[in-house]
């Protein structure tokens, strides 16, 4: 029995058991094949194996979602989303004081939020780097208080 494409507006018909027809299962799946190719690889995100033990030994201590209480499935950053802690440190702290066990659901919700975080992160990043390169001197602050010496050492008079 064929039957409608869940697809909104989509007025095509179907066998599948997916409940999308034949032309939204390859769109979608177009969709997510250009997704997947401009995003690196986790390893050149910064997830090694390091990481990934970390990550293990992490969600066996903290098996439920911080945000829902769920099952937990992922290791999130708490404060410092992961694009802004690789450019300021270079690597992942594997403090746990700075992660939380969150469901998929919950990392995905709080993944937008950390998205507009990175952003206006790297645009005052840029507009830094630009009002440096043009060599403003207001940008320079200089020292205005007076220098006085002083001894460490004792008195050798």
């Amino acid at each position: 029995m064929k039957r409608m494409c869940k697809t909104f507006g989509c007025p095509n018909f179907h066998h599948n058991k997916s409940g999308y027809c034949d032309d939204c299962t390859r769109r979608t799946a177009q969709s997510f094949c250009d997704r997947a190719d401009d995003r690196p690889s986790a390893h050149a995100r910064g997830y090694d194996s390091r990481w990934r033990m970390f990550s293990r030994k992490f969600l066996a201590e903290h098996p439920v979602c911080a945000i829902c209480g769920e099952k937990a499935t992922v290791t999130d950053h708490k404060d410092t989303p992961a694009e802004i802690m690789l450019d300021i440190f270079g690597r992942f702290d594997l403090d746990t004081n700075h992660y939380q066990a969150l469901c998929t659901s919950c990392n995905v919700r709080k993944g937008t939020e950390d998205r507009r975080k990175v952003d206006e992160y790297f645009a005052k990043k840029e507009l830094r780097e630009q009002r440096q390169g043009e060599g403003q001197k207001n940008d320079i602050v200089l020292a205005t208080a007076s220098i006085r010496a002083i001894n460490t050492h004792e008195d050798f008079s």
